[in-house]
C-alpha cells in the first residue's frame, strides 16, 4: 500500500513533466512574440497545424488525409491558430537537421554535456511546493486500502498532510541552490570538448560567471534561511502569507527584503545564462559561443535546458520573494485542504496562481533580454564583485544582528534594507575606482593623438 506522499509525489511528476516540456517549447514561441513586442513587430503569427498539408498528400497520401480528420485540425489550419504551430514547426526542424559532429572533438565528453545542460534542470524542480499541503482521503478500491490517507497526530489532532511536490524534503532550498549550480558544466564540458577556440572561451566565461554569481545568491538564500528559520520550501510559502499588509504580520519576502530580491533575480538570470549575462554565447564576439560546434538535437538540449533552467529559476523566485501559491492581500486558500472535493479545487487553484507567477517572471527575465545591452565582462565581474557580493554580506550581519535581536517584524527589514542601499551610495564614491578601462590609446601621427 502507497502513502499519501508517495502517491501525491507520483501524480504530480507525471503531471507536470508534460506540462513543463511542452511549456518550454512555447517559452520559445513567447521569446519571439516578447522580442516582437519590444521592436514594434508583429513577431510570429502564421504558422498553423497544417505543415505543410499539400506536400503530404502530394508525397504520403494517406498519411495527409489522416492528419486532416484530425477533430479540429480543419479550423486550426484555417485560422493559421495565431501562430501557435510555430513551436512545433521549430521542433520538427531541429529533429530532421542534419546531426553533424566535427572532427578532432572529445566525444564522449562532446556527447555527455547537452545531457549534463538539461537534467540538472529538469530536477530542479522537484521540490517546488505547486500546490501547498494535502489532508488527502486516501483510496479505497473493492475493499482493498491502495493508498493509506494522511495521519493524524494523536496529540494534538492536526492533520499531517501530504505536499503537492515530486520531492517534499525539509532542506528544499539548499537542494535547489546545489542543483542549479550543476547546470554549468554542461556549458563548461561543451567548450571544453569541442576543439573550437572561441566555444573554449565561451566554457571559460560561463565559469567565472558561476563563481561570480553563485555567491551573492547563496548569501541571499543564507539571509533567507537565517530570517524564516527553516530551508524547508513549503515552510517559506507558509511565513508569507499576509496576516495584514499594514500590520504586524507576515508578508511576502519581496516588501521584507526588497535589495535580496533584485539581486536574487539578477543572479538567476546570471545562472541562466540569459541577456545581459550571455556572454558565454555573445555571438558577435564568440560565434555563437559554447555550442558553436553542435547542430540539430544537440544544439537543441542546450536551449532546452536554458528554458527549463529558467522555469525552475523563476519558481525559486516566486517560492522565496512572491509568497508561492497565495494571493495578495486575502487569505485566499486554507493552508491545507482537506477531503476529496476541496483538496482537487484548491490545490487546483494553488498551482494556477503559483505558475501565473511564475509565467509573469518569465516574462520579466525576456522582458530585460530585449531591453539591456549586454555587459562587457569587465563590467560583469565588477558588478559582482564590487556590487552584489559587499551587499550581500552586509546585510547577513544585519540581519543575523536583527534575528538575535528579536527585531524581526517585516517593516524593520525594509527599513534595514533602505539604510544598507543608502549607506552603499553613500560610501560607493569614496571606493577606489581602480585602474580605468577602455582608455584611448595613443597612436604616433594620428589626427586624433598627435606625436
Amino acid at each position: 500500500m502507497l502513502s499519501a506522499q508517495a502517491f501525491l509525489s507520483i501524480v504530480v511528476a507525471l503531471s507536470l513533466l508534460p506540462v513543463i516540456l511542452g511549456a518550454t517549447a512555447y517559452l520559445i514561441l513567447l521569446e519571439r512574440k516578447v522580442a516582437a513586442w519590444a521592436q514594434d513587430r508583429i513577431g510570429p503569427n502564421r504558422t498553423d497545424f497544417s505543415f505543410g498539408q499539400s506536400d503530404l498528400l502530394e508525397i504520403y497520401p494517406t498519411l495527409g488525409r489522416i492528419v486532416r480528420s484530425i477533430p479540429g485540425f480543419r479550423f486550426l489550419a484555417r485560422k493559421k491558430a495565431f501562430g501557435l504551430g510555430q513551436a512545433l514547426a521549430d521542433g520538427l526542424k531541429l529533429f530532421v537537421k542534419e546531426d553533424y559532429t566535427p572532427p578532432f572533438v572529445d566525444l564522449r565528453l562532446f556527447l555527455l554535456a547537452p545531457v549534463l545542460a538539461v537534467i540538472p534542470a529538469m530536477i530542479g524542480w522537484a521540490v517546488i511546493p505547486w500546490g501547498g499541503m494535502w489532508a488527502f482521503p486516501g483510496i479505497h478500491l473493492f475493499g482493498i486500502d491502495l493508498v493509506a490517507p494522511s495521519p493524524v497526530d494523536p496529540v494534538t489532532g492536526l492533520v499531517d498532510a501530504a505536499r503537492v511536490a515530486v520531492l517534499p524534503i525539509s532542506i528544499g532550498v539548499i537542494y535547489l541552490l546545489a542543483v542549479s549550480s550543476l547546470a554549468v558544466y554542461g556549458v563548461v564540458l561543451a567548450g571544453f570538448s569541442s576543439n573550437n577556440k572561441f566555444a573554449f572561451l565561451g566554457g571559460l566565461r560561463a565559469t567565472a560567471q558561476m563563481l561570480s554569481y553563485e555567491i551573492p545568491m547563496g548569501v541571499c538564500v543564507l539571509i533567507m534561511i537565517l530570517m524564516y528559520r527553516t530551508a524547508d520550501t513549503e515552510a517559506m510559502v507558509q511565513g508569507q502569507i499576509s496576516a495584514g499588509w499594514f500590520g504586524l504580520g507576515e508578508v511576502w519576502g519581496v516588501l521584507m527584503h526588497p535589495l535580496l530580491a533584485a539581486i536574487f533575480f539578477v543572479c538567476v538570470l546570471a545562472e541562466c545564462n540569459r541577456a545581459p549575462f550571455d556572454l558565454a554565447e555573445a555571438e558577435q564576439e564568440l560565434v555563437g559561443g559554447f555550442h558553436t560546434e553542435y547542430s540539430s538535437m544537440k544544439w537543441a538540449l542546450f536551449f532546452l535546458g536554458e528554458y527549463i533552467h529558467m522555469i525552475t529559476g523563476s519558481a525559486f523566485v516566486v517560492l522565496m520573494f512572491f509568497g508561492g501559491w497565495e494571493l495578495p492581500f486575502l487569505h485566499a486558500f486554507p493552508s491545507v485542504a482537506e477531503g476529496w472535493l476541496e483538496g482537487i479545487l484548491v490545490v487546483s487553484l494553488k498551482m494556477g496562481v503559483f505558475m501565473a507567477k511564475v509565467a509573469l517572471v518569465l516574462f520579466v527575465m525576456m522582458w530585460v533580454r530585449w531591453t539591456l545591452p549586454r555587459f562587457r565582462f569587465d563590467q560583469l565581474m565588477r558588478l559582482a564583485w564590487r556590487g552584489m557580493i559587499p551587499l550581500v554580506l552586509v546585510m547577513l550581519l544585519v540581519v543575523g544582528v536583527m534575528v538575535w535581536a528579536g527585531l524581526t517584524a517585516w517593516w524593520m527589514f525594509t527599513l534595514a534594507n533602505v539604510a544598507v542601499v543608502a549607506g552603499a551610495l553613500l560610501l560607493s564614491p569614496l571606493l577606489p575606482a581602480g585602474p580605468e578601462v577602455n582608455r584611448k590609446v595613443p597612436l604616433v601621427g594620428s589626427r586624433f593623438s598627435p606625436a
